[in-house]
């Protein structure tokens, strides 16, 4: 431990060293066992008894509490002592937390860990508890006050399962699902399906894969109603150089871990083959070809849905309590309206038609837009021997390499414990806090990237660490950046053209007038220029006063949590499903508990915004 801490020491030659070595001897002092076992102590103590001045004391003043269902029904996060206080004063005692203690699991021994963005080391710990609702479990971070006593940085409890109602370990396909014992296997799931497709409690509007296996082993009615003939399309008609910038572990899918020669960044076609083989084998029920129709109704005396399913030619009616959008935190495709379209003579799309560069061998192309996307395109279309290659950069963009990126997810995403271990340690940080530490770290994100950046600026990009200086993590939970795995070389050595800071105003008939004067002659524009908010792309289908009521989704809000998603929504019956493969593998745990809470009639089935 001694030798970590001095490695960590020597890389940190600017931090603030006295309060480092500090910490460092009340670490020899104290082994992080000893410091762990002892807050526990406290805070069980706190706990039990209600005392939420006492409970409140073992914060620093500016320390985090993360509430995920224990003290409410929401997604919480309080910043400081006073608000935690305050918090707990309303909520502790009807909570009725008990034996609480340290975690037993192996992988969540009581340890020190080094924090970069504070230059410290602090000690962590997971524990266990009982409360009024069921099983929970939490993840604590202390450092040393100014008289030495430990107290919690940040602490994230988690209502983990309701009591007699426990997530399912293994495919329930027998007792569990039909409670009719004795049954043949084929039998019980064939009326389990029946079940499902009949009275679904819940339905699920499209791809939400990885929600309804959670409903499933929650024992919930989930119906996935999926709008492309075959699970998995609406990746396979996506671009055919499209992989995956994440690390496998990251995005695993819940329950179903990639075979171990799985490539690290996984292909569109792989993916989407694996998500139809993943729905096979969790046996889940989807219907293709379908889609949920206009205006679906919710009734408040019955706190149901009236909805109808297109499924083929026939049309379907059902009567769920819940409905699920879990169309991806991105809606349809996002065309700017540029006069003069019409008279152009050559060929317009959005980046969602693009399959591929081959076709636009020796043209003369403009791509609009600098994230992900866009990049990837240019490379593609240069790598296809396109006559010339133009992006366009409205606005600058926040960019990361993608093997930096990688670094931090096997910090975290590792091979040597369960994924379900990883996400929690992840879901530990309250994700304002995430921003904070970013934040004050955004130096250090630009000298590791300092390579990178140096030749996107040289090919003429401009770069930002996004608008709070929060780097490409928390902007991807605000809005989207970029990531690089390669394009830079080609901007640098100019093989794809960048024109920073203009927009396009008109088109003529041979290329784009820019709104700087510029006039760029072109054969082919792509618009790289994303998707429209879920909302908007939804309200067609629920209608002006549902997405009022419902309010905003995705970004944080005040406290710094994910907006509408995951939580109640402003409507009743009404949620969101959002945000990338690790989001949606934890969060959908914590939205079948607030789901079956209802089925249970633990809570009302209203809105019960924050």
């Amino acid at each position: 431990m001694l030798l970590h801490i001095c490695s960590r020491l020597q890389a940190s030659a600017a931090a603030d060293v006295f309060f480092l070595s500090r910490t460092v001897s009340l670490l020899m002092a104290f082994e992080p066992l000893g410091v762990a076992f002892t807050w526990t102590a406290h805070l069980a103590s706190a706990l039990q008894s209600g005392n939420d001045e006492t409970a409140g004391g073992l914060f620093l003043s500016d320390g985090w509490l993360r509430d995920l269902l224990v003290f409410g029904w929401d997604i919480r996060a309080l910043e400081g002592r006073d608000r935690i206080h305050s918090y707990l004063h309303d909520t502790l005692q009807h909570a009725q937390i008990t034996h609480t203690t340290l975690s037993d699991d192996p992988h969540l021994t009581a340890q020190t860990s080094y924090i970069p963005q504070m230059h410290t080391i602090d000690v962590e710990l997971a524990f266990t508890f009982e409360c009024r609702k069921g099983h929970g479990r939490g993840y604590a971070r202390l450092l040393p006050d100014q008289d030495g006593t430990f107290k919690a940085f940040s602490v994230m409890m988690m209502l983990d399962d309701i009591r007699g109602h426990e997530e399912l370990k293994t495919l329930p396909l027998r007792d569990e699902l039909t409670g009719v014992p004795g049954r043949s296997m084929q039998n019980e799931y064939a009326a389990w399906v029946e079940k499902v497709e009949t009275k679904p409690y819940v339905v699920i509007g499209q791809t939400g894969l990885q929600i309804a296996a959670r409903m499933k082993a929650m024992q919930v009615p989930a119906l996935v109603v999926e709008r492309c003939a075959r699970i998995g399309d609406h990746w396979r008609r996506r671009y055919p150089t499209l992989t995956l910038h994440t690390i496998k572990r990251h995005h695993s899918l819940l329950y179903q871990s990639y075979p171990t020669n799985w490539p690290e960044y996984t292909p569109k076609d792989k993916l989407a083959d694996w998500l139809e083989h993943y729905a096979s084998i969790q046996d889940l029920v989807v219907w293709t070809a379908s889609e949920l129709q206009p205006r679906p109704v919710y009734n408040m005396a019955s706190g149901r849905w009236e909805i109808i399913v297109r499924r083929g030619e026939k049309e379907v009616q059902l009567s769920p309590a819940h409905l699920i959008l879990a169309t991806g935190t991105l809606g349809e495709a996002h065309m700017p309206d540029c006069p003069g379209r019409d008279a152009f003579q050559g060929e317009v799309l959005h980046s969602e038609g693009f399959h591929g560069g081959e076709r636009f061998t020796g043209k003369r192309v403009i791509v609009v837009g600098a994230g992900n996307t866009s990049i990837d395109i240019c490379q593609d279309l240069v790598f296809n021997e396109a006559q010339s290659v133009t992006m366009i950069q409205r606005s600058s963009t926040c960019v990361m390499s993608r093997d930096l990126l990688s670094s931090f997810q096997r910090h975290t995403w590792t091979d040597d414990r369960p994924l379900d271990i990883s996400d929690f340690l992840a879901a530990s940080w309250p994700i304002g806090l995430q921003k904070k530490l970013a934040i004050a770290s955004q130096d250090a994100m630009w000298h590791m990237d300092k390579e990178l950046h140096a030749k996107l600026r040289n090919g003429g990009l401009q770069l930002n660490m996004g608008p709070e200086g929060e780097g490409f993590y928390l902007l991807t939970l605000e809005r989207f950046g970029g990531q690089d795995k390669g394009g830079a070389d080609l901007i640098a050595n100019g093989s794809i053209k960048v024109r920073s800071g203009i927009a396009p105003e008109r088109f003529t008939e041979t290329g784009l007038v820019f709104n700087d004067g510029m006039e760029l002659s072109a054969d082919v524009v792509i618009f790289a220029t994303g998707y429209l908010p879920i909302t908007e792309s939804n309200r067609r289908l629920l209608g002006n006063e549902v997405i009022a009521q419902a309010g905003d989704v995705y970004g944080l809000d005040a406290e710094g949590e994910l907006q509408g998603s995951y939580r109640p929504t402003g409507h009743p019956g009404l949620w969101y499903g959002t945000g990338d493969f690790f989001v949606s593998r934890f969060y959908s745990k914590l939205l079948a508990l607030q789901i079956k809470a209802r089925q249970l009639q633990m809570i009302r089935n209203v809105a019960m915004g924050p």
